[in-house]
């Protein structure tokens, strides 16, 4: 990730801090006024076999996210996939420790024993970070359309493509990026296929998680009463978690994304309902991490392992 200076980190912290008290104060407002408890003992037991189930699901789709992290090592001297799915369910569940950065740490430290130089570590976490940001804010696209200025958005949409070709000059005149990547210079086109390999995997990830919202929400709705379908539950869980993703300070976006989810939903559903299923996407993706972090201590690590000199392993 980026370095920021001390004083544009300690702004940073100050502004994701405040983001994050504001958002549990809205939370606890709505708690405090609609008492989703009242519609969510009225649902109980379709609400409890829906939180049950996507647990399960979510903690199985932290399977596509250590396979996109395995995607982004590909291509020098590593254990086998079942070593990085442990590693990466073993460290995923630090996110939630303050400041939103251990699960990265984690995997730099334990990556050394799957036989990854620190250098191809650290750029797999850079392009984890910047691709699930670019997938969730294009599956957010139509939720934002609605709720920001068009000609902004035609901008942003514009610029896109000169900042990828501006991207792709200079990794045409750099080979080192490619390099970490796929272990050896000149395999751009191998890595460029890793890329698109771990985005449609983080794009499946957004997916799973819609379909658990879009689940929750059926439980909660009256037959033939509002709800919102699949395709509409897409954008609405991209954005919020984009949101608490960039929310400096929200360990794991808490606060941030059920402030969003409310705010989203609240249209639609209602504010009891809205703040019902925000809060229970909440447990769903708090006990799918525990269900992973199981999964991870079951698949077992390898011993300890030199990792190889790839390219940039010299730098300093």
């Amino acid at each position: 990730m980026i370095a920021l200076s001390g004083k544009t980190a300690a702004i940073a912290r100050l502004i994701g801090c405040a983001a994050v008290v504001a958002s549990l104060g809205f939370v606890g407002i709505q708690l405090w006024r609609h008492a989703p408890w009242r519609l969510a003992g009225t649902h109980l037991e379709t609400l409890a076999a829906a939180v049950l189930g996507g647990a399960l699901l979510y903690g199985v789709a932290g399977l596509l996210l250590s396979s996109a992290w395995y995607q982004l090592l590909a291509g020098g001297a590593t254990a086998p996939a079942r070593c990085h799915h442990a590693v990466y369910g073993r460290t995923q569940i630090a996110k939630y420790l303050p400041g939103n950065v251990f699960h990265l740490v984690g995997r730099q430290l334990a990556g050394r024993r799957l036989g990854h130089g620190q250098a191809r570590l650290a750029l797999a976490s850079l392009l984890e970070v910047l691709l699930l940001a670019l997938i969730a804010g294009a599956l957010s696209l139509p939720l934002l359309w609605r709720w920001l200025d068009p000609g902004l958005l035609w901008a942003a949409a514009l610029t896109a493509p000169a900042l990828v070709l501006i991207a792709v000059r200079w990794g045409r005149r750099h080979d080192l990026a490619c390099g970490l990547v796929t272990g050896a210079a000149g395999g751009c086109g191998r890595a460029a296929r890793r890329l698109l390999a771990a985005a449609a995997l983080y794009a499946a990830f957004f997916l799973v998680v819609a379909a658990i919202l879009w689940a929750l929400v059926r439980s909660v709705s009256e037959p033939g009463g509002v709800s919102i379908g699949l395709a509409g539950s897409v954008p609405v869980v991209a954005l919020a978690w984009l949101v608490g993703f960039a929310t400096p300070g929200s360990s794991a976006g808490i606060g941030v994304r059920e402030a969003m989810l409310i705010a989203a939903l609240e249209g639609t559903l209602g504010a009891p309902a809205g703040t019902l299923v925000a809060l229970a996407l909440r447990f769903v993706t708090v006990a799918g991490d525990v269900v992973f972090f199981l999964l991870g201590v079951r698949l077992g690590l390898p011993g300890a392992r030199p990792h190889p000199i790839t390219a940039g392993d010299h730098l300093a």
